[in-house]
């Protein structure tokens, strides 16, 4: 009698605990995150390894900036010194470097790759994606004013041994952003 005391009040103190459980929710993240003409937000494994390397990018883009160097990203990047389209927006920070150079004296800067959005990811195939960033850039003078702005670009990513690394850039050009903005708003 005791033991089938103890066994009931046992399933009664099971069935009183699973109700005050939150339900287990089981998502398809390809069906639940929004796609927006191909893109969608990584998973967050893969989230990181897709931001460290934009992270990496980033941060060599700003360094040749503020040394007024474009070498310094060429030598990490050797694929943006090629197939340079200023009209396009494709591989453009040689123009980015001398442009904010040419009238300023930078001492530091600073960037975010999510300050306008969350970063997006377009799979080409299992070597390859286009990481999408809609963050910022902002540049210090040494008069201590500041250059720079939002950010919307594309970064052709491809994976060499087990990390990813940008092998082509795509700013979105004025009329290219207006576009992308109607789309946004549909």
């Amino acid at each position: 009698m005791k033991k089938y005391l103890l066994i009931s009040l046992i399933a009664i103190l099971g069935i009183s605990l699973a109700g005050c459980q939150q339900p287990e929710s089981k998502t398809d993240d390809s069906k639940t995150k929004k796609v927006v003409d191909g893109f969608i937000e990584p998973a967050p494994s893969d989230w990181l390894n897709y931001s460290s390397s934009v992270i990496r990018y980033m941060y060599y883009r700003t360094q040749a900036t503020v040394h007024n160097d474009i070498t310094i990203l060429w030598k990490q990047y050797p694929e943006l010194m090629e197939n340079i389209d200023l009209k396009n927006g494709i591989n453009v920070e040689k123009d980015e470097v001398e442009r904010l150079n040419q009238h300023f004296t930078l001492i530091d800067a600073n960037f975010s790759m999510e300050s306008h959005d969350q970063l997006k990811v377009k799979t080409l195939n299992d070597d390859e994606v286009i990481v999408r960033i809609h963050g910022g850039i902002s540049y210090l003078r040494k008069d201590f004013g500041e250059s720079g702005g939002e950010l919307l670009m594309e970064l052709y990513l491809q994976k060499k041994g087990d990390q990813w690394t940008v092998i082509k850039t795509d700013e979105y050009t004025e009329a290219e952003y207006k576009e992308w903005l109607k789309q946004q708003a549909k």
